[in-house]
């Protein structure tokens, strides 16, 4: 529900400090309350369904459980006000839940997604097409902050004669050279 969108195991690992461990994972599905996939690198992927949007708004309003501390008891009343909140302004969880994401993370995310295993070259066009989001000149400043700082690799494409016009616009020029790819991780 935070995450909005998609979320992978490693992502929540990052972001938040948590996995989805397989018994959760089977529990969930099997109440249809997320659905999952296996992506790039073995990577678990969740998705709440329309029935797991539905659960998580009604832990809004939900009471907290017997015995508990008075922190609790405020941090329920907190979300009771929210969803007072979300019902008078006809706001949806993902009108509140909306990630918040770096042109960093982004790139991170895009990476994983598209990467068979660390360290696998994949084209900046990619990257850029499902970044629209962030202006060009924030992407640029970014993949040129990571490369310096090592975090990713920036490769010319060796067969620049079969490039298609998009890979060609999408590059970026480090060191006077034309970057077409972009690894992340080992080599």
């Amino acid at each position: 529900m935070i995450h909005v969108s998609e979320a992978s195991n490693p992502d929540l690992q990052n972001r938040y400090g948590l996995t989805i461990k397989k018994a959760d994972r089977d529990q969930l599905s099997d109440e249809k309350l997320i659905t999952w996939r296996k992506g790039a690198r073995q990577a678990i992927f969740h998705d709440l369904t329309d029935k797991g949007w539905a659960r998580a708004r009604a832990e809004l309003t939900a009471e907290p459980p017997a015995k508990t501390s008075p922190a609790w008891r405020l941090h329920y009343a907190t979300l009771r006000n929210l969803d007072r909140l979300m019902q008078k302004l006809d706001y949806q969880l993902a009108d509140v839940f909306v990630l918040e994401e770096s042109a960093e993370d982004g790139i991170r995310r895009v990476y994983d997604e598209l990467a068979e295993r660390a360290g696998d070259l994949v084209g900046l066009e990619k990257i850029r097409e499902r970044l629209t989001g962030i202006s060009r000149a924030e992407l640029d400043a970014t993949l040129v902050d990571l490369n310096r700082r090592k975090q990713i690799h920036l490769d010319p494409d060796p067969n620049r004669r079969i490039l298609t016009d998009e890979a060609r616009a999408a590059a970026i020029s480090v060191g006077g050279e034309d970057m077409h790819l972009i690894a992340i991780g080992k080599l």
